[in-house]
């Protein structure tokens, strides 16, 4: 699917999610061989429930149905973006400044000794530049046009031996 048709669904559906008082995180289309599928991420303070996802699917199957943007079977997820998040758009980076998170290059850097991932806290972002604290206390600054993906990469322990 090109990014034009991605772009037009999330349009539509961007404003009936959020008057649920939902975030559209992101959408996406994956072509499997057991099928097709459109999946939507969604979430909200406090992470999203599963009868959120349902309510929001049900609502969603039958709006992308009466566009008829996608001309083949697919199915329809509606998911969160769970601990490990993609973080994608500035609006992610920005939110999640001070969180551990794994980067993973295109390339690898000379002053990572070859690697290509790395794991720091997201320092600060700033016009398409990661700064990133590694657990050494140094200091990196990543183009983000060298980075291939970015998740948040929580450590377990800490919320292992978080009291609630």
């Amino acid at each position: 699917m090109d990014k034009e048709t991605l772009k037009k669904i999330e349009e539509i559906i961007k404003p009936i999610i959020e008057t649920r008082k939902l975030e559209l995180v992101d959408v996406e289309y994956l072509i499997a061989q057991e099928g097709n599928i459109l999946r939507i991420y969604i979430d909200k303070d406090g992470g999203v429930t599963l009868k959120d996802c349902e309510d929001v699917s049900i609502v969603l199957s039958s709006v992308l149905d009466t566009y008829d943007f996608i001309n083949q079977q697919y199915f329809l997820e509606v998911s969160s973006p769970g601990i490990y998040r993609e973080l994608k758009k500035e609006k992610d980076f920005l939110r999640y400044k001070g969180y551990r998170i794994k980067v993973k290059l295109y390339k690898p850097l000379l002053q990572l000794k070859g690697q290509k991932v790395l794991i720091g806290k997201l320092k600060d972002y700033k016009d398409g530049f990661l700064n990133v604290l590694l657990d050494d206390n140094s200091c990196i600054s990543l183009d983000l046009k060298t980075v291939a993906k970015v998740n948040l990469e929580p450590d377990i322990s800490d919320v292992l031996n978080k009291k609630t």
